[in-house]
This record gives structure tokens, C-alpha cells and sequence, in this order.
């Protein structure tokens, strides 16, 4: 599924796409996408976004990993992000040391921009 990306219409009509995120620290990680120029998505698209993200996340656990629950879903509020727009990320793992990973990837991560080392557009509240 290399440079995959395929878009889902909600039912407002509007679309969020599922993008394959090539990470050298966090393999199999992917995010689904509502994009900027729609503005921040309602309470209804934020949940049906949810649920194709958990539907998705066991389809390619199963597909990968031969396991439907081996993932995890992130969702960052807008003033807990980095990256500007809406988006759920979900990773693969498959066993207890890949997530012990992915939380330490993530810790440094913010860890560094916490301590402005790395850009961080996040509200200040």
C-alpha cells in the first residue's frame, strides 16, 4: 500500500482521506485527514470520522497483522497539535513493544517542542 491515499465522503458531504505516512521511527502509520480548506469538521463528522478511523485501523490490523486490535487510534485536540486540520492517527503495532515505542517516539517529540526545538503551531492558551 505504498503512497496510499484514499478519500471518504461523510455524510455532510464532505470528505476526509486516509494517507499511508512513510515515518523511519513509527512504521505502519497512517492518518486520516480532514482537510484545512473545509474548515474544522461538526461534532457529527468528528464522530463519523472516528468511527471510519476504527474501521479502518482493524481492516489494515487484520490485513498487515492478522489481528483486528492491533492498533492504536490518537486524536489531538486543536490545542494539543502540531499540524494545523483535524486528523486521527493510527498506528499498527502487533505486540506490547511496539507501543512501548510509539509512546517513547512521541514523548520526544514533545518533549522537543516543548522546549522549542521543534516547531510547534499550537495555540497558546
Amino acid at each position: 500500500m505504498a503512497g496510499m491515499k484514499k478519500e471518504f465522503q461523510l455524510n455532510s458531504g464532505k470528505t476526509c482521506q486516509l494517507i499511508r505516512i512513510r515515518n523511519d521511527l513509527i512504521p505502519n502509520y497512517y492518518i486520516l485527514a480532514f482537510s484545512r480548506v473545509q474548515g474544522e469538521p461538526s461534532s457529527e463528522e468528528v464522530t463519523e470520522m472516528l468511527v471510519i478511523g476504527t474501521e479502518k485501523a482493524q481492516q489494515l490490523a487484520f490485513d498487515y497483522i492478522r489481528d483486528r486490535e492491533a492498533f492504536t487510534l490518537l486524536y489531538s485536540g486543536y490545542s494539543a497539535r502540531r499540524e494545523k486540520g483535524w486528523h486521527i492517527h493510527i498506528v499498527l503495532l502487533g505486540n506490547r513493544w511496539r507501543k512501548a515505542w510509539l509512546y517513547f517516539v512521541l514523548a520526544g517529540k514533545n518533549l522537543l517542542q516543548a522546549l522549542n526545538i521543534r516547531k510547534d503551531d499550537a495555540p497558546r492558551i
